[in-house]
């Protein structure tokens, strides 16, 4: 299934923001979101429970994209996370999916639970990890076709368009 217009905006929105001289790499573009946003974004590497790639955790101040410590696929990880920042998904609050879908809570449960990425609980959840993903795609493939010192994104749009 393509991306949907939404998606397909978002990554093309993004790649403009990158450097116009020098590599075009996924951290200079997680630098230029974060410039263009005014607000600081953090990778770092963490021990996540089992299943669990990756996770934007928003904080007052900055966002931090938490990342499978040893994880072989990073890059499209990091792709997916940034993808739900400048997507606009919102996770619903643990402690407000723990009350949906359990009326009684084991101290087992409720630790599992807070490990758990809250964006794909949810109604629209399925959808949101879909979108990522879809961004994640995108966004990778684009990149690997970027010129390292790159002209005009119309280079990069002609030879998507014509191989």
């Amino acid at each position: 299934m393509p991306a949907s217009r939404s998606v397909t905006r978002a990554v093309s929105d993004v790649l403009e923001l990158a450097p116009r001289r020098g590599e075009v790499t996924l951290h200079r573009l997680l630098t230029a979101v974060s410039e263009s946003r005014g607000r600081a974004i953090e990778l770092t590497t963490a021990d996540l429970p089992p299943g669990v790639c990756g996770q934007w955790r928003q904080y007052a101040d900055r966002d931090v994209f938490l990342i499978q410590q040893g994880l072989p696929t990073w890059e499209r990880t990091l792709a997916h996370e940034l993808g739900h920042l400048v997507l606009g998904h919102e996770g619903m609050p643990v402690a407000q999916a723990a009350m949906d879908t359990a009326e009684f809570a084991s101290d087992d449960l409720i630790g599992y639970m807070l490990n758990q990425r809250t964006g794909c609980m949810g109604p629209s959840g399925e959808d949101a990890e879909q979108e990522a993903e879809d961004f994640a795609a995108l966004l990778i493939y684009r990149l690997g076709r970027m010129p390292s010192d790159r002209a005009s994104i119309v280079q990069v749009r002609l030879g998507e368009a014509f191989g």
